[in-house]
């Protein structure tokens, strides 16, 4: 059997060579954190790691963004009809919650029956008090306070990430939450005050591996919060949560899923928790679809996805998942919430995904590449470690460092079409109506400001409204890439272009007369034409047609501003 299966594979391996011309291992390709993936691994690529043997996840997702309590509470009851089993709550709900709204945000809500949970940010210890306010109160009485279950996702890293707070007010602000919990444990026992956030790590521009690496740094640095509070280890992980953000790409996105389980399980070991009491232990893995690979343009488009997205959580082992809404960057609506919620139906209820317990348990490829994320995010934890932990690191600058280096990386791919993007760089059209505002929430746009789209979006605002024209000459021998490239991005912009090839310096002349371009687009041929006649194009901005993709970007909005101011 092996003699066969070797015979098979230099047979395959022959047939790529004569295809493509290169040897089989040259046609890898390396991700953002460096990990080479194979085009094919053989059958012993790997040992196999069961990640998880309980199917299935929990169904979490956002409610409305309008904080009216009687709007609120129809939300909720929508969400919770249809199978939802957690109620996320937007901050643009949370930042405007009081204890006096609760009844009736909560009317006909079986509180027993559900869970909920906030994103990160927020007045996380003012959140918590309105709940145990409520659970305490005497419209709550008939029910056990204890089966209240609230996720409040504080995570000083990504307040201090994130601009919302320094380091002494970020570390004050878990301190007093962490003791404040002790203090209410008794009766508030299901409450689960922290989270790593590796959703807002992700917003912020960080790869896979630093995302990972980095959750699990802040996943110590709140256990050592919990043991300074009394809390011991055994207490303190179980009302832990890791939150992740995975993109459209399957196969990263279910194993980075799986890499995170992986993670999960070997921290539990190297603390020394019994390995037949570690799945009782160990934290939840709550997985977002990505807001950074989301795009005003064409909305629909985020629904394919975050179907994609949806998947590869429900494939790697997700244990919570939030689908969020396509219009999700502008606010959601009733019938973007519904078609979220609905792709998990569809896995669980048609697909029956969740009756099967680690369904990529085995596949060469599948377990290569989860075992190579793990192994590279634990390298950047114990990094992180070295370099005094996860707060040392985020005041530092070493964390910023990383996010700035991967946006500015992701962002050049993004701009040259080296990473496609349905409907920005690739087969964009033209914007019939101006892009709804982005929503901001505790002082910042939702999707963040690493969003490889946003720039586009940008330009396309900028150049709204303006009449702006774009001509595009060459000799008739340019590349014409170059020239698709061009025309695909004038329509992205909202500006009107015309291509034309030209044979000398008089008829590049007469349609720059005819057209009154904004904008020139020329070869190096017709460049030097023009040059060598004289032609005054002053007035007009001419690029390379060869410039790259960040640089022909830059100069069109700079175009924009000089025409706008």
């Amino acid at each position: 059997m092996e003699t066969d299966f070797e015979h098979a594979w230099q047979h395959w391996a022959q047939i790529v060579n004569k295809t493509t011309g290169a040897d089989w291992q040259d046609l890898s390709h390396i991700t953002e954190d460096g990990i080479s993936i194979k085009p094919i691994y053989p059958h012993d690529a790997v040992s196999a790691h069961a990640v998880f043997t309980t199917p299935g996840w929990q169904m979490a997702q956002f409610v409305a963004d309008d904080a009216t309590p009687q709007v609120l509470n129809k939300s909720i009851l929508d969400e919770l009809e249809s199978s939802v089993s957690m109620i996320m709550l937007p901050l643009a709900v949370t930042s405007q919650m009081t204890a006096d709204h609760m009844t009736q945000i909560l009317d006909g809500v079986y509180t027993d029956a559900c869970q909920f949970g906030h994103p990160h940010g927020g007045d996380v210890i003012t959140y918590a008090k309105i709940w145990a306010d409520y659970a305490c109160g005497a419209e709550y009485r008939g029910h056990d306070s204890n089966d209240l279950v609230v996720h409040l996702g504080a995570d000083p890293m990504a307040d201090i990430m994130l601009d919302l707070c320094g380091q002494d007010t970020a570390e004050d602000r878990a301190k007093a939450l962490a003791a404040w919990y002790v203090e209410r444990q008794s009766n508030l026992s299901s409450f689960c005050c922290f989270a790593a956030s590796g959703d807002a790590y992700h917003r912020y521009g960080l790869t896979d591996g630093q995302e990972l690496g980095l959750c699990l740094a802040s996943l110590i640095w709140q256990l050592r919060l919990w043991e300074q509070a009394g809390y011991s280890l055994a207490e303190a992980l179980p009302k832990s949560v890791m939150r992740i953000a995975v993109t459209s790409d399957l196969y990263s996105a279910l194993t980075k899923t799986r890499g995170a389980r992986m993670l999960l399980r070997h921290l539990c070991s190297v603390i020394g928790l019994d390995e037949n009491k570690t799945a009782n232990l160990m934290p939840s893995l709550h997985v977002f679809t990505s807001d950074r690979m989301m795009s005003r343009i064409e909305p629909m488009n985020n629904v394919l996805r975050h179907v994609t997205a949806s998947l590869g959580a429900a494939l790697g082992g997700a244990e919570i998942m939030t689908t969020l809404p396509h219009d999700w960057l502008t606010g959601s609506t009733e019938m973007s919430r519904r078609l979220a919620r609905n792709i998990q139906l569809i896995m669980r209820d048609e697909a029956r995904l969740d009756q099967v317990a680690d369904p990529a348990h085995g596949a060469p490829s599948l377990e290569a590449i989860s075992q190579a994320i793990a192994k590279k995010a634990w390298q950047i934890f114990q990094d992180i470690e070295a370099s005094g932990g996860a707060m040392a690191a985020v005041t530092s600058g070493m964390v910023g460092d990383w996010a700035a280096a991967a946006n500015t990386t992701r962002q050049t791919k993004m701009d040259d079409r080296d990473e496609a993007m349905l409907g920005i760089n690739h087969h964009p059209q033209q914007a019939p109506n101006m892009l709804p505002s982005l929503l901001n929430e505790n002082g910042m746009m939702r999707g963040g400001l690493a969003r490889p789209a946003l720039p586009w979006e940008e330009l396309r605002l900028a150049a709204a409204d303006k009449d702006l024209r774009c001509l595009i000459l060459d000799h008739g021998d340019s590349d014409k890439a170059h020239i698709a490239r061009w025309l695909d991005e004038m329509r992205m912009a909202g500006i009107q272009a015309a291509h034309v090839s030209i044979a000398d310096a008089e008829s590049a002349e007469a349609q720059i007369l005819a057209a009154k371009p904004h904008l020139l687009i020329a070869d190096k041929v017709t460049q030097t034409k023009l040059s060598e006649h004289n032609q005054d194009t002053a007035a007009v901005a001419m690029i390379p047609l060869d410039a790259k993709g960040m640089i022909r970007r830059q100069r069109i909005m700079a175009v924009i501003e000089r025409l706008a101011g």
